[in-house]
């Protein structure tokens, strides 16, 4: 019994240190991934935007330039931001692609599956949001069995072991990530306005909420009211009638209103 004290929390540690180290290399927010291989659109301040397509990374993001560009220092193919830099942009936005293309057609399933969710999204999104309500639970009961298979080991008491211990019990717990929120969740592929601050002003914009993590609210068929982002919509090439979907940035933006139906001018574009 001594023997099997000892071994099998060490065994424990070494498969959390192993867990924790694929989790982490392939972590990443499910919604900003669901922009990767866009084309997309952001501000890294008031006056610089960067426009590419969007490669999504564990601790960082790369925008990939369609040509390259002459610098003093070579010719540039990509940019890259590091998550610092990653979480003071506050909105990435995406355009809808061509409605004759394939790429088109497979968007406006896509809609139309948030719209209408068949049984099977309906019964995989259920199923996530009950392991999100146990969470906690698992989380002190997993705790509880460590503690105690570690007690009165030598192991338990190494230095630092707790802090271990409580390590793994987090990689584990962390392996689904914990997106259900019950005001979002309630609105998901219903029509609503966010809130957000654009310099000194508070803007609202509606669209679809399709999707929500800790650190984005993702809307489609957005109707933007901000004029200088029009422009240089203009400018990344929209046409006009095109939808745009927007991945909001939650450290200044707020779903704060709930609407009677899509939005104007979204039915039409799809």
């Amino acid at each position: 019994m001594d023997t099997l004290a000892f071994w099998l929390p060490l065994f424990l540690l070494f498969l959390s240190a192993l867990i924790g180290a694929v989790i982490k290399r392939r972590s990443s927010d499910h919604c900003l991934k669901k922009f990767e291989g866009s084309q997309i659109l952001f501000p890294l301040n008031e006056e610089e935007w960067a426009c590419g397509e969007l490669a999504v990374y564990a601790q960082g993001i790369e925008l990939i330039t369609s040509t390259a560009k002459e610098h003093s220092f070579g010719m540039v193919l990509s940019r890259v931001l590091h998550t610092s830099e990653v979480e003071n942009i506050p909105y990435f936005i995406r355009q809808a692609p061509d409605p004759d293309t394939p790429q088109g057609r497979q968007w406006a399933k896509e809609r139309q599956r948030l719209l209408h969710p068949p049984l099977s999204d309906k019964i995989r999104r259920s199923s996530l949001n009950s392991y999100n309500m146990l969470r906690d639970s698992f989380g002190q009961a997993l705790r509880a069995i460590i503690g105690s298979i570690s007690k009165d080991t030598r192991l338990g008491k190494t230095k630092d072991a707790d802090k271990r211990f409580l390590e793994m019990q987090s990689n584990l717990t962390g392996m689904v990530p914990n997106a259900w929120e019950p005001i979002l969740e309630k609105y998901r592929g219903k029509s609503v306005a966010i809130e957000r601050k654009s310099g000194s002003e508070l803007l609202c914009e509606g669209g679809i909420l399709e999707d929500y993590s800790d650190r984005y609210l993702l809307l489609r068929d957005v109707q933007i009211q901000e004029k200088v982002l029009l422009g240089h919509l203009v400018d990344f090439g929209r046409k006009h009638s095109s939808s745009v979907d927007i991945l909001y940035s939650r450290n200044c933006t707020h779903l704060r209103y709930s609407l009677d139906s899509v939005p104007k001018g979204a039915a039409e574009s799809s």
